[in-house]
């Protein structure tokens, strides 16, 4: 990935402790790399992140842990805020055409499907330290060419802005509206509002509704 006279300072983070394991040990064993620190949470990032200089960062995008942690959009942005200049790989279980096209808006530097064997998410890190904008895994590149029918569709309407998808998707993950709030830092009626909104956006009636909406859109 870099030459023998430098070494490549990378951060792992993901709430699943065998994927965390599995990603950190092969990079570990990638010439010219090392893991300086790995996290299973959003928070427990953030505080890594303050103590541990690195070069590239590799992150799970949906990290389950306390209710006022953070994960998904939020998280990401937070990154981009604070570490600008740090690039971010991001890797996940979603397919979703909205929520990947908000990832590469933030300007992460690589995008990778978890269902891609970890050498490919090797690459994608190789490829983002060396090329512009955001490099994309074949499969999460597939999801979103235009000949792609979900992303055709997501470019036809783009129905639901960042904060609503990130409501979409917690929902999905079993969080209520009040537990919702906590996770996102938002009133209890902002999140209620927003979720309103993105049901009537779907034409969606219900609750269940919406959660077979978010299974069937690859919201988790």
């Amino acid at each position: 990935m870099t030459n023998a006279k430098q070494t490549l300072r990378i951060v792992v983070a993901d709430d699943h402790p065998l994927v965390l394991t599995a990603i950190s040990d092969y990079l570990t064993r990638t010439p010219g790399c090392t893991v300086v620190g790995t996290a299973d949470s959003g928070a427990h990032l953030l505080d890594v992140l303050r103590r541990t200089p690195c070069d590239l960062l590799v992150t799970d995008f949906s990290m389950q842990g306390e209710l006022q942690d953070e994960d998904g959009l939020r998280l990401i942005a937070r990154l981009r805020r604070l570490y600008p200049d740090l690039p971010v790989v991001v890797f996940t279980m979603l397919t979703n055409v909205g929520i990947l096209h908000e990832l590469a808006e933030l300007g992460v530097a690589g995008l990778v499907g978890k269902d891609e064997p970890i050498p490919v998410l090797a690459e994608v890190c190789q490829r983002a330290l060396a090329e512009p904008g955001t490099t994309l895994s074949a499969r999460v590149a597939e999801r979103l060419a235009p000949g792609n029918a979900d992303a055709a569709e997501f470019r036809r309407s783009h129905p639901l802005s960042p904060r609503e998808l990130e409501v979409v998707r917690l929902f999905a993950l079993g969080l209520n509206v009040t537990e919702i709030s906590q996770r996102l830092n938002r009133s209890v009626t902002t999140v209620a509002t927003q979720k309103r909104a993105a049901m009537r956006k779907l034409n969606l009636d219900s609750n269940a509704d919406l959660i077979r909406y978010a299974s069937e859109n690859g919201f988790a």
